[in-house]
């Protein structure tokens, strides 16, 4: 043998076998690296995708195995053991079990996988994880692989192991000092990365992300598809949604999971079938349908990747390329507006879900000059994750996970709000169906307001300032309320009142109300009254007036008959909507003033609250209990809330005359407060796209905000006289109403 060949053998038997792992939120990815430096992905089930969901029954089981057991028994599954990183102990069943366990389980599967295969011991083994990740969550992965038998492992961020593989595997090497956009749409979350080329390894210069958006929100959109076509066929939607029985979680099952085949169709051909079990039904979904659908969604992500590359101080010339990496990122419309945004062809590839574990491989590697890629352990003996220059905070960016505890309960393929945000999308998507339409018209970006007509606020009461105002579910009413004491429903269509209520108050309307389902109104001021729509009648005398003072906003629950009311007095009750009666205990919020408005979040665990204290108080609804600490910033009273359709994002309309923007999850405040207001902000309103904010102040204007960009939309909207006292979207996101002391209400057609 010559001494080449025994230097080549010698280095060979030293490296052994090299496992690189991307544990992800709905698949994990494994790659193995053979002593004679070939890659290859591991198979499980005869797929290199490795369902990262895991069932809890006599033993952890994990897999197809995990999923089928969770048929039978749904409350013992946890499908996104990644989503749960953060919350200590899930419920599985009757048993608590650590998340660490669970991720340890789907782990140990790989390591079981990657020995067999290999014959020996693994010699090296490195993790992959997003850029943004803190030291608590690596050292819960460390801990994770311990228990799986892996021993020490090493760490790659992520967007580092991608843009490895774009130049390792590909032969697209960056020339130093230029960049690299790593665009990642995965099942759960979306992360766009800006990696710079070095002379030792990749850097990663910005990071940003979007945990509420990923391919199961896309898959939810092609079930609310199926219920807006299906939706008469309410008793079989109640099981789909609801399930009692293994039969109906079977159904539920097989809905979703063709939701998601017919998504992944619809990237390879022009047309996808979605059957609907229970209603027995098969539709035929249209790429060009499916893309109206997702359209808001991915321009979310395209904006994102615009201001991430423009905060960090990247001018396009200094970007060669751009890579997609995500299974979700193969979605035709993602790579076209990418294309469009910053006129750079992205890179796809046919798997962009093995991207990230090969190329972790190749990442350790060049990092340590040699085969054991190990990341550079703190004091603690943990490994040091790797930190990215430039943290870019973007709406909706969540370190730290929601820890509010999850009832046991199935959930779909992502948390349980879900279902809700599902449910609420129903109204917007037939919207898209019957008009072709998206909001403002093309589904762009919002750029303005037209104005359309004015409401005459003059009733049976006199002629008085409107105080609040509130859209039906389907965008074809307008509720009003005000000094008139006597609140109005108008046709829009028509632009005439249909019905004036009569409340017998002798104080104003503060607020108005429609249930999610537009079935019942609620006004306060005075005592709660619900009003029946379907039959034009008050529901059963009053409800109560159980505030001590007057009753000052209401607010529904988007997920069970529940409705909040707040008060003079500083407490928040809460009302049973079919029965009227009052539940439990009130809810001593501000003890030395008003609570001012009441929020609910998107899923129906949260209660937002704010003050006359200038502070937000978050409150867990099922329990009662604060959660957190109350968030303060406004110079005296916060006069609105409202959160995002995907509960990431609170924003806030104060005296102080400025709009604040809120991490839910980790209550701090996103950027500094928009200002433009002369005076007061009396509301405020999130648009169904997450990014277009309107606010009404005591100057009599109307203004949009673009929340990602943080800046004013065009001109401030004027007509009004005098204060506007309220604004609101439409659920279908075509318009905008508003309302004040001037008597009127005018409405105004968004443009985009």
């Amino acid at each position: 043998m010559s001494t080449r060949a025994a230097l080549y053998c010698g280095r060979v038997a030293a490296e052994g076998f090299r496992l690189g792992v991307d544990f992800g939120t709905s698949s994990t990815v494994a790659a193995l690296r053979s002593p004679d430096g070939r890659i290859r992905p591991l198979l499980f089930d005869a797929s290199p995708l490795l369902s990262s969901a895991v069932y809890a029954g006599s033993e952890l089981l994990t897999g197809a195995d995990a999923e089928r057991a969770g048929f039978v028994d749904p409350g013992g599954l946890e499908p996104n053991p990644k989503q749960r990183i953060d919350d200590g102990t899930v419920l599985l069943g009757t048993r608590g079990i650590p998340v660490v366990d669970l991720i340890a389980a789907v782990l140990g599967r790989v390591a079981e996988e990657a020995r067999r295969v290999a014959g020996e011991p693994l010699t090296d083994v490195v993790l992959t994880h997003p850029a943004s990740w803190r030291r608590a969550r690596l050292n819960l992965l460390t801990e994770a692989a311990e228990r799986a038998g892996l021993g020490h492992v090493g760490f790659v961020p992520e967007p580092v192991a991608a843009a490895t593989y774009f130049a390792d595997v590909l032969g697209q090497r960056t020339a130093p000092g230029r960049c690299l956009v790593i665009y990642d749409l995965g099942a759960g979350t979306f992360d766009v990365s800006v990696v710079r080329s070095e002379s030792s390894a990749p850097e990663v210069v910005a990071t940003a992300g979007l945990p509420n958006l990923g391919g199961l929100d896309l898959d939810a959109l092609v079930v609310a598809h199926a219920r807006a076509l299906t939706g008469e066929n309410t008793d079989e939607w109640e099981r789909l949604d609801r399930p009692q029985t293994r039969a109906d979680q079977h159904a539920r099952n097989t809905l979703w999971r063709g939701a998601r085949a017919a998504k992944e169709q619809l990237s390879r051909h022009s047309m996808a079938d979605v059957h609907v079990p229970l209603v027995e039904s098969t539709l035929h979904l249209t790429r060009e349908e499916f893309e109206k659908l997702a359209l808001p969604h991915l321009e979310r992500t395209t904006a994102l990747t615009s201001r991430v590359l423009r905060d960090a101080g990247i001018p396009p010339d200094d970007v060669s390329g751009v890579f997609l990496v995500g299974g979700s990122s193969r979605i035709p419309l993602a790579s076209t507006l990418l294309h469009r945004t910053l006129e750079i062809a992205p890179t796809a590839l046919d798997q962009p879900e093995l991207v990230v574990a090969e190329g972790s491989l190749h990442a350790s590697r060049h990092a340590s000059g040699h085969a054991s890629g190990h990341a550079t352990p703190h004091a603690s003996g943990h490994p040091k994750p790797h930190a990215a220059s430039v943290r870019t905070e973007t709406p909706d960016v969540l370190d730290t996970a929601e820890t509010l505890e999850t009832p046991p309960r199935w959930r779909l393929p992502r948390p349980a709000w879900i279902a809700a945000t599902a449910a609420i999308l129903v109204i917007a998507v037939a919207a898209v169906l019957l008009r072709g339409m998206l909001p403002g018209g093309s589904g762009g970006a919002i750029t303005g307001a037209k104005f359309l007509d004015t409401l005459d606020g003059k009733t049976t009461g006199g002629d008085q300032p409107i105080r609040s105002i509130a859209f039906s579910p389907d965008s074809t009413m307008l509720l009003t309320g005000g000094d008139t004491r006597v609140p109005q429903l108008w046709d829009l269509e028509a632009r005439d009142v249909t019905v004036e209520f009569s409340t017998g108050y002798q104080v104003a309307v503060s607020d108005v109300a429609f249930s999610p389902d537009g079935k019942t109104i609620a006004f306060v001021g005075g005592p709660l009254k619900l009003w029946d729509v379907a039959n034009n009648e008050q529901r059963a005398g009053d409800v109560g007036y159980e505030q001590t003072f007057g009753v000052t906003a209401v607010a529904f629950s988007p997920t069970e008959p529940l409705l909040a009311t707040s008060g003079n007095d500083g407490d928040v009750l809460f009302w049973n909507t079919t029965t009227g009666a009052l539940i439990g205990e009130r809810l001593e919020v501000y003890q030395n003033g008003d609570v001012t408005h009441v929020a609910f979040s998107p899923d129906g665990k949260l209660l937002a609250t704010a003050g006359g204290d200038g502070a937000i108080r978050f409150w867990d609804v099922r329990t009662r209990k604060p959660v957190g600490a109350a968030l303060t910033g406004h110079d005296g009273d916060v006069n609105s809330l409202a959160f995002t359709s995907t509960g990431g994002t609170l924003v806030s309309g104060g005296e102080d005359g400025t709009i604040r923007f809120w991490n839910v999850a980790d209550r701090e405040p996103i950027g500094e407060p928009l200002t433009g207001h002369d005076g007061p902000v009396f509301e405020v309103a999130f648009h169904r796209d997450v990014r277009t904010v309107a606010s009404a102040g005591k100057d009599g204007t109307v203004r949009l905000w673009d929340f990602i960009d943080r800046e004013q939309i065009g001109e401030p909207l004027t007509g009004h006289e005098s204060d506007v006292y309220d604004v609101a979207f439409s659920p279908d996101g075509k318009y905008l109403a508003s309302a004040g002391k001037d008597r009127t209400t005018r409405l105004w057609e968004l443009q985009s």
